[in-house]
């Protein structure tokens, strides 16, 4: 009989800490814990969570691009002790693909609007841009297709630079422009400006 009221005795330990265990949330056996637990999904700390993703602290967040201690961090570029940033030292050491040019987007707009009018100085057959290109259809804005796509007058698939570049040395009869001109700029922000507008106004 005694030995019984001992085993019992242990028994109701067990089964105490038992409880404990299960209301303790540190414990890896809790059901709030338990990897394999029915309740894991509404775990923000479960890295199998449903909500994970609102987490900025589990590596598959998806905040963890704003997140500057991240190493995948987007930002991690502006951190000067991080060995992966593009500039560690100063931000003066860019090397820029050309003299400024524009201080706006408005500024390169109004150039190439003048540039898509000119007639005489963009090459030797005596057309301008808008001779073909007049008004949305033109453009086959109604496509809705961002570039590069297929242009069947190329034969090939294209850049917006480079369908500039080919209006001007085959239609236009004049040069190409240097890829990183300002020109070029201008004349793919007029573009982009144009196409704005036709989208804007019939957005649906």
């Amino acid at each position: 009989m005694r030995y019984l009221t001992i085993i019992f005795s242990f028994l109701a330990v067990f089964a105490m800490q038992g409880l404990a265990e299960a209301a303790n949330p540190c414990n890896p056996c809790a059901a709030n814990h338990n990897p394999c637990s029915m309740k894991k999904m509404a775990n923000p700390c479960n890295p199998c969570s449903m909500k994970k993703m609102a987490n900025p602290c589990n590596p598959c967040s998806m905040k963890k691009m704003a997140n500057p201690c991240n190493p995948c961090s987007m930002k991690k570029m502006a951190n000067p002790c991080n060995p992966c940033s593009m500039n560690p030292c100063s931000a003066n050491a860019n090397t820029p693909i050309r003299p400024h040019a524009f201080n706006s987007f408005q500024e390169a707009v109004d150039l190439g609007k003048k540039m898509w009018r000119d007639d005489e100085g963009m090459g030797t057959a005596g057309v301008a841009c808008l001779s073909c290109h007049d008004g949305y259809e033109s453009l086959n804005l109604e496509k809705r297709q961002n570039f590069p796509h297929y242009v069947k007058m190329v034969g090939d698939v294209v850049t917006l630079d480079q369908m500039i570049n080919y209006c001007l040395l085959n239609p236009m009869k004049g040069k190409q422009l240097d890829k990183n001109s300002k020109e070029l700029t201008a004349m793919a922000a007029y573009y982009r400006a144009f196409r704005m507008k036709y989208l804007h106004e019939h957005k649906k």
